[in-house]
């Protein structure tokens, strides 16, 4: 077992949108946990030289192997917002390639799209922190699509200093800081009566209580469950978004509700008091004078 402690700086925030919604989607308020679990296989994609298709495989490699993701704000309130956007149309209608330069009109659209700023408590820049606990902090790699390509995946501090961005294109972060632990510095609590300040599903919770607010609900895809991408036999590169992700959403399968705390002020961050559910776990660390606890499988 192997545990990362990760402190992400932002620029402004993050565009991450739901998926399977049409031109005006919302934001969420925190990157979503297969977001992360992207941004770690975009590196591990990007060492390998593997393809941008094939290397979203590597996602569920992480997830088969994860055994908890939480996240909270350090020192920033989430702001979720929609504005206009000016667009380039990439489509065929009625026969015709857009955009066409004949038709300048149908080529370009101006949709609201989803975003959230992370507006900072203090004069830093907004912080992120995510918590991960692996089983193994080496994979084989199971997926033959991926074998061929790579046989082990070797889960360590670099992977998570080498993320640059959680979200789309423009939402650029920092690492400001990672931290390992292994062994005996990561406890399984025994007892089912813990206190987190980090996201954690809803249903690992038998009962529970904001201890200090606020939290609110979001829906994620379940990081956990190890074939969150899948590829048509007939597509050898492409991964069947709508066999996946998008139809997950569609039909309400595999989707996690999630706990998430927003701050409203530094000196009183958001804690839960849980009963945590039979086949759940709480996974503390001591990290910078503080305990850190993470709900997991």
């Amino acid at each position: 077992m192997i545990g990362f402690i990760a402190d992400i700086e932002f620029v402004w925030g993050f565009q991450a949108r739901i998926i399977g919604l049409s031109k005006t989607s919302p934001s969420f308020y925190y990157p979503p946990p297969t977001t992360f679990l992207g941004a770690i296989a975009e590196v591990i994609a990007k060492e390998n030289n593997i393809g941008e298709y094939a290397g979203k495989l590597i996602i569920n490699e992480l997830s088969a192997n994860l055994l908890a993701i939480g996240f909270k704000s350090i020192n920033c309130i989430p702001i979720k917002y929609e504005d206009i956007n000016r667009i380039i149309a990439v489509k065929i209608t009625s026969g015709i390639q857009y955009p066409n330069p004949k038709d300048l009109g149908r080529s370009f659209d101006s949709p609201a799209r989803g975003k959230t700023i992370l507006l900072s408590l203090n004069e830093e820049s907004p912080k992120i922190r995510y918590f991960l606990i692996f089983k193994d902090k080496e994979m084989q790699v199971k997926d033959s699509r991926l074998a061929s390509k790579i046989e082990k995946i070797m889960i360590n501090e670099d992977l998570f200093w080498k993320i640059a961005r959680l979200g789309s294109k423009e939402s650029i972060v920092c690492v400001e800081d990672v931290q390992k632990f292994e062994g005996e510095k990561i406890r399984t609590l025994s007892g089912k009566h813990v206190i987190t300040n980090y996201a954690f599903p809803t249903i690992s919770m038998e009962r529970g209580d904001e201890k200090v607010r606020k939290w609110e609900n979001e829906i994620y895809i379940n990081p956990f469950n190890g074939s969150i991408y899948t590829i048509n036999p007939d597509e050898k590169e492409k991964p069947k978004e709508e066999s996946g992700i998008l139809k997950r959403y569609f039909y309400n399968k595999d989707l996690l509700i999630f706990k998430v705390p927003v701050a409203v002020s530094l000196r009183s961050p958001p804690e839960y008091v849980i009963i945590l559910n039979d086949g759940w776990r709480a996974y503390l660390v001591s990290y910078k004078n503080e305990q850190e606890v993470v709900i997991g499988k």
